[in-house]
């Protein structure tokens, strides 16, 4: 059983890409989960596929591996990066890997000066 509580929801804003990510970590039972998806400026979801964004739809298969670095073993749908942090991390490790996850995003993401919509 978790030691901690967890409950937070991020909003990381890319306003150059017109993209922003939506990360949400909580914590029930004995598990913590990590769910992301994306958003244009007003809100409305961008599914990763290549209609939608190449750039996303090519991004999101290496981030869903690349996770498991941050402690997290997830997998992807059309709509979100759903998945669970390792079974007895400590909150501090928790909220060191969701560092990591956010600054793999930053390093991605911030460099686009335009959308990476279609």
């Amino acid at each position: 059983m978790n030691s901690h509580t967890i409950d937070l929801n991020l909003t990381l804003p890319f306003e150059s890409a017109e993209v922003e990510f939506d990360i949400r970590v909580g914590s029930s039972d004995d598990e913590t989960t990590f769910t992301l998806s994306a958003k244009d400026g007003s809100g409305s979801p961008i599914p990763f596929t290549s209609e939608a964004s190449p750039v996303l739809a090519d991004w999101v298969r290496g981030y869903t591996r690349w996770l498991y670095r941050a402690g997290v073993s997830a997998q992807y749908s059309q709509t979100a990066i759903t998945g669970s942090f390792v079974q007895g991390m400590s909150a501090e490790r928790i909220l060191e890997g969701l560092q990591l996850a956010c600054d793999m995003i930053r390093q991605r993401f911030e460099l686009y000066e335009d959308s990476i919509r279609v």
